[in-house]
């Protein structure tokens, strides 16, 4: 079976675009798995083709943009000469139109497609500016081209619908790769923040303000005086639109900046240092699905405070999260809720990281993928 991956950049799985870091692991763990996978990505700047290796276990064949429906397109051309080998491509790519052109060619080329809209269309920016517009213009089209969809989450699913997607669906979450995280971690990275009853939160991303960060400043300033005391917060992750300058004179303005600490960017081992070094991790994000930063939290055995609807309802018997509405009442009350359970967060945290050997690691979910993939091509 030879499957073909088609994403916008190089697949760089150390950064912060949870898109590439996706397609980086399900790649390496279908090849893995003996599936011939390959990741073929449009890239900025590019005049010609190229083959990058990213490391020892992947490989990213390198295309120039497509930009325009007609004449010579280094990736269409190939897709038309290895035509009778490739039995499916799998797209990765949100709103850039490249994807509609090359959409059109495989279906010229007979080349069934499925498409992972990693929960871009559940957001509710996609039914905004000019991501309506793009929805009306091609977006839909494309959707409805494709054989099946991927989604993350059954919510994912029916926000699909709302859209305007009317065709078929499988469902598969995220993971993560249990390799990538170290067995030995530090656990002292904010000793010299630490008071004996300081409780210690983390929150990973980038300051975007769909993450909604200002609904969790303010839930702080709503806390009792006792529970605020005792509470530091660190905000890792890198800047967006100048927002931490923002977010630093709020916090100010409502009296908790003693809570709060800006870290900056953080990633590979010292970003799971630092979740060693948590006690809880929080994502108050007003819509989020499968979050790969609390599953990186729930590798290090961390208990998690996640808005409802992010996709973790099939283990909430599983007692490793709450969940609350994404207001600021809603995250001060589960905030109070999990400082009152500190005496569980040792067992929480080891119900978290069992989910992820269980469950919601690559190797599991390039199994789920292959076998969707074999379904698939039986049609």
């Amino acid at each position: 079976m030879r499957i073909i991956h088609i994403v916008h950049g190089k697949a760089n799985p150390s950064g912060h675009n949870g898109i590439s870091r996706v397609v980086y692991h399900l790649n390496r763990n279908e090849r893995k798995l003996g599936v011939n996978s390959e990741i073929w990505a449009v890239v900025d700047n590019v005049d010609k083709h190229f083959t990058f290796k990213r490391d020892k276990y992947v490989s990213v064949e390198c295309f120039p943009r497509v930009r325009i429906p007609f004449g010579s397109n280094d990736i269409i051309d190939r897709l038309f000469a290895e035509s009778g080998s490739i039995d499916l491509v799998h797209f990765h790519m949100i709103w850039f139109f490249d994807k509609n052109i090359i959409a059109r060619a495989l279906s010229s080329a007979d080349i069934p497609f499925i498409i992972t809209t990693h929960g871009t269309y559940s957001k509710p920016h996609a039914m905004t500016g000019k991501r309506r517009v793009a929805r009306l213009l091609y977006e839909r089209a494309y959707l409805n081209a494709a054989t099946e969809i991927h989604a993350i989450t059954e919510d994912e699913v029916e926000k699909l619908k709302h859209y305007g997607y009317n065709g078929a669906t499988f469902i598969a979450p995220n993971g993560i790769a249990l390799e990538e995280v170290p067995i030995v971690r530090q656990s002292d990275m904010f000793l010299e923040q630490k008071k004996p009853s300081m409780r210690r939160f983390i929150w990973i991303g980038q300051l975007r303000d769909d993450k909604n960060l200002v609904s969790l400043f303010h839930a702080v300033k709503m806390l009792s005086e006792d529970n605020r005391d005792k509470l530091k917060i660190f905000i890792f992750g890198p800047d967006y639109n100048n927002n931490e300058k923002k977010y630093k004179a709020i916090v100010t303005e409502l009296g908790v900046v003693d809570n709060f600490q800006f870290m900056g960017p953080i990633y590979n081992k010292d970003k799971y240092n630092a979740l060693e070094s948590a006690d809880v991790h929080i994502l108050p994000s007003i819509s989020e699905v499968f979050s790969l930063a609390m599953l990186d939290a729930m590798a290090c055995a961390k208990p998690c405070l996640v808005t409802k609807g992010c996709g973790y309802e099939p283990w909430q018997k599983d007692n490793f999260y709450l969940s609350f509405d994404p207001v600021p009442k809603g995250i001060a009350e589960a905030i109070e809720k999990m400082l009152s359970l500190n005496s569980d967060w040792n067992k929480m945290g080891q119900n978290a990281r069992s989910v992820i050997e269980r469950d919601l690691n690559w190797t599991k979910i390039a199994h789920c993928m292959i076998e969707n993939y074999t379904r698939i091509l039986k049609k």
